[in-house]
């Protein structure tokens, strides 16, 4: 072998290595390719060969430098935004519905008053036979639905209205603290 051919038997493995050191991999495809495209296809963006970056739009380097929310996201927030909002607990209003202190009796006399049997009412409103009598023996307090189911069945009214009592508040001057008191000790 001469000097030129085992210099350029160096050379050429050097470019080789060289070459296949730059060769970089398209994300879609797997095959190595000197240089890639940077492709948005369905909402993600990818690094891509020229032949995988027709089935999506080259994104422009500004486009690219700037964050942009997913479309998930986007869609989500949009709607979070129409969704309607809650009511405010704290919000103090005049009047507010409240369940009746002798529900229990009310429901048994209701009950007793159409004939029905704790088993025939259960069935009548979907509910337990162990929830009747719960709620005759006043062990449990019926949330909004079977509130409403029974006042239904029942053709009685379970709710009461309460308003607010509005307490004036003194001035810090007038009447006795527990400060004043032990202060005159």
């Amino acid at each position: 072998m001469s000097k030129f051919s085992s210099i350029s038997y160096i050379a050429g493995v050097f470019y080789l290595s060289l070459t296949t050191m730059t060769q970089m991999q398209c994300e879609m495809c797997g095959q190595k390719v000197p240089f890639l495209k940077k492709v948005k296809i369905e909402g993600t963006q990818m690094e891509v060969c020229s032949n995988c970056a027709r089935f999506g739009d080259e994104v422009t380097k500004k486009a690219a430098a700037q964050p942009s929310r997913p479309a998930v996201v986007s869609q989500r927030l949009e709607r979070r935004a129409a969704r309607p909002l809650y009511k405010d607990v704290f919000d103090t209003q005049d009047t507010e519905e409240s369940l009746i202190t002798d529900y229990a009796e009310k429901i048994m006399r209701a009950r007793n008053s159409k004939r029905l049997t704790k088993k025939e009412l259960a069935a009548k409103i979907n509910e337990k036979l162990s929830v009747i009598h719960s709620l005759e023996r006043g062990e449990l307090h019926p949330d909004d639905q079977l509130i409403r189911k029974l006042e239904n069945e029942l053709e009685i009214s379970l709710r009461e209205k309460i308003s607010d009592v509005k307490v004036e508040k003194r001035a810090y001057s007038q009447g006795m603290t527990l400060g004043d008191f032990i202060k005159k000790k």
